[in-house]
């Protein structure tokens, strides 16, 4: 099953491809391990550090 890009719906691996980057399954399986790991880290308390630090507060955060 190719990995989708939600903004296009274009094959991940096509897409870099197309711009002479290979892509192999060990890749595959670190970079899904890597956001795994990502967000099994992220809390509600983080997310809401991360919007202050970017100056979205709950009015403008749309």
């Amino acid at each position: 099953m190719a990995s989708q890009a939600p903004e296009t719906g274009t094959d991940t691996a096509a897409m870099l491809a197309a711009v002479n980057i290979t892509v192999t399954d060990e890749g595959k399986r670190r970079a899904r391990r890597r956001l795994r790991e990502a967000r099994e880290r992220w809390t509600p308390e983080l997310d809401s550090a991360v919007r202050e630090q970017l100056g979205l507060t709950d009015r403008n955060a749309a």
